[in-house]
C-alpha cells in the first residue's frame, strides 16, 4: 500500500506536468524544463534490457533482483533482491548476499539530476543486512543511501541528487553471515529527472512543386541531443501566398497542433483552401525546450484540385464547318498550376496529344454529324472535359423546329377531344328528347284524331257557275 507521503508527492509531480503543458498555450515557452531521463515501475512483470543483475558474493549461492508481484508501492509489481537463489514461496532472502541491480546512464545534456524511488526494507536489525544505492562517476562509486533494519513496515519515498557526470546506477542488498528470516528489501517507481537547456531541431522533407492531393501527407524529420529528454512532438506551420504570418495547423482531431509522427496530413480545406504554401515545424522535447521558428520556410507546395478552364473556340454546337476539312481551335487556362497538356477525340476515337497547341486540323472528314472531345490537364494532375457537336458539309441539315410539332400534336389533340365532345353532347340531346316524347305519351290522354277539310278541288277556269234563278 502508497504511503500518504509518497502518494502526495506523485500527486504534486503530475500537476506539475500537467501545469508545465498547459504553458504551451498560455505563456511564452521556457527555455529549459525538467525531463525524464529514466523511469521502471516494473510493471511489464520482468525487469527490462536496461538493467543488469548480479551477486558478487557467491557464499550461500548466487542471488539476483527480481520481480515480484508479493509487495508494490503503486501498480501491481516491485523489484525484490531476493528473486532468484532464495526462497520465494515464503519471502525470505539468503545470507552472504551481495545482490545488484544496475543501471549505466548516460545523461549529458542535463543538469540539476534527481533521483527518486520508493522503498520497503524488512531485514535483520542491527546486523550487516542492508539495502544501499549508489552512483558510478568518473569511475568512482558513492554511496547515497543506506537503510538496514526496517523501513517502518510500509513504503518510504526517497529523493536525492546525483551528478550530471552519472556513469551507472546501483542497487545493492548485502546480507551477512546470521539471521536471514526476513523478507530482504523491495525498490518501486524508479525515476531519474534532470533539467535540459538544449533545444531540439527539425525540418519539413523535400515537397514536390505542386500537388491535388487532399490531404497531402507532409513528411518531416525531427532530432533531439544525444542523452536528452527526446523530441515529444513538432507543430507545423504554415502560410498561403508568401506574404503575411504563419499559423500553426490543427484539426478537430487534434486541436492543440502537436504531431507526433511522420507524416502529418495536411488538409487544405481545414487551412486555407486551395493556393501556394509554405512550411515549416518547430520541435518540443519532453524537457520542453523548443526550437526556434526558422528564418525561412524549409519547404513549399502549390496544392490545386481544380481543374483547367476549357473551351472552344471552333466549331461550336449545331455550326457547319468544312467540307471535308476543318480546324479546330480553343481556349484554356489555369491559375495556380497553368495548363500542362491538352488532348483531343474526334467521334469517339482514341484520344491525341497535342501538347499546349490550341489547334488541330482534321482533313478527310466525311459530311454530316461529328463531334469533338478535348481535355486539358494541368501541372497538378486535375482534367477538364468538354464537348462540341457540330456538321461537316456546306450547310447545315435543316432541323425542324420542335416546337412546331409540339404545337401541331397540341392542336390535333385538340380537335380530337372537341369532337368526342360534340358527339357526345349530341348523343346526350337525342337521348333526352326521346325520353321527354316517352314521358309526354304515357301521361297525355288520348283523344280521338282530328281531320283536316279536303283542299278544295281546283276549278278549271273556262268554268262559269251559273246564275242563280230569280225567286
Amino acid at each position: 500500500m502508497a504511503s500518504p507521503t509518497r502518494s502526495l508527492a506523485l500527486v504534486g509531480l503530475l500537476v506539475v506536468v500537467g501545469f508545465l503543458g498547459t504553458l504551451l498555450e498560455i505563456a511564452p515557452r521556457s527555455s529549459a524544463g525538467t525531463a525524464v531521463i529514466f523511469g521502471d515501475d516494473f510493471e511489464t512483470g520482468s525487469l527490462s534490457a536496461s538493467w543488469a543483475a548480479s551477486d558478487s558474493n557467491a557464499a550461500s549461492g548466487l542471488d539476483y533482483w527480481g520481480v515480484t508481484g508479493f509487495r508494490s508501492n503503486t501498480g501491481n509489481y516491485s523489484a525484490w533482491a531476493a528473486q532468484i537463489g532464495s526462497t520465494p514461496a515464503v519471502q525470505q532472502y539468503d545470507d552472504n548476499m551481495a545482490s545488484d541491480l544496475v543501471l549505466n546512464v548516460g545523461a549529458n545534456g542535463y543538469t540539476s539530476l534527481n533521483l527518486s524511488f520508493s522503498y520497503f526494507v524488512r531485514s535483520e536489525n542491527g546486523g550487516g543486512d542492508w539495502l544501499q544505492a549508489a552512483y558510478v562517476a568518473g569511475g568512482v562509486t558513492t554511496i547515497i543511501f543506506q537503510q538496514g533494519g526496517s523501513s517502518g513496515n510500509a513504503w518510504q519515498p526517497r529523493t536525492l541528487p546525483v551528478p550530471s557526470n552519472i556513469e551507472r546506477l546501483i542497487f545493492r542488498f548485502q546480507t551477512d553471515a546470521a539471521n536471514h528470516n526476513f523478507e530482504g528489501a523491495y525498490v518501486d517507481d524508479i525515476l531519474l529527472t534532470g533539467v535540459e537547456y538544449a533545444s531540439p531541431t527539425s525540418s519539413v522533407a523535400s515537397l514536390p512543386s505542386m500537388t491535388n492531393q487532399i490531404p497531402y501527407a507532409v513528411p518531416y524529420t525531427a532530432f533531439d541531443n544525444d542523452n536528452a529528454s527526446g523530441v515529444a512532438y513538432v507543430e507545423l506551420w504554415y502560410r498561403v501566398g508568401g506574404t503575411g504570418g504563419y499559423v500553426r495547423y490543427s484539426t478537430t482531431t487534434n486541436p492543440t497542433g502537436q504531431w507526433t509522427a511522420s507524416p502529418i496530413p495536411f488538409d487544405a480545406t481545414l487551412a486555407a483552401g486551395e493556393g501556394s504554401y509554405e512550411f515549416y515545424t518547430v520541435a518540443v522535447d519532453r524537457a520542453n525546450n523548443t526550437e526556434a521558428a526558422p528564418g525561412s520556410a524549409d519547404a513549399s507546395i502549390v496544392i490545386d484540385t481544380t481543374g483547367p478552364v476549357l473551351a472552344f473556340v471552333t466549331p461550336t454546337d449545331g455550326v457547319s464547318v468544312g467540307p471535308s476539312e476543318f480546324i479546330a481551335e480553343w481556349q484554356g487556362s489555369d491559375t495556380l498550376t497553368g495548363v500542362d497538356r491538352y488532348e483531343i477525340a474526334i467521334d469517339g476515337g482514341s484520344f491525341v496529344a497535342v501538347g499546349t497547341a490550341t489547334t488541330r486540323t482534321f482533313a478527310n472528314v466525311m459530311d454530316g454529324a461529328h463531334a469533338l472531345v478535348l481535355r486539358a490537364y494541368d501541372g497538378a494532375g486535375n482534367m477538364r472535359e468538354v464537348r462540341v457537336s457540330f456538321f461537316v458539309g456546306a450547310e447545315s441539315p435543316a432541323e425542324f423546329p420542335w416546337w412546331i410539332l409540339a404545337v401541331i400534336f397540341a392542336a390535333l389533340l385538340g380537335i380530337l377531344f372537341f369532337l368526342w365532345w360534340r358527339r357526345r353532347k349530341d348523343k346526350d340531346q337525342e337521348a333526352r328528347a326521346k325520353a321527354a316524347e316517352a314521358a309526354a305519351w304515357l301521361t297525355e290522354p288520348s283523344e280521338p284524331p282530328q281531320l283536316e277539310p279536303a283542299p278544295p278541288e281546283p276549278q278549271d277556269p273556262s268554268y262559269e257557275e251559273p246564275p242563280t234563278p230569280p225567286i
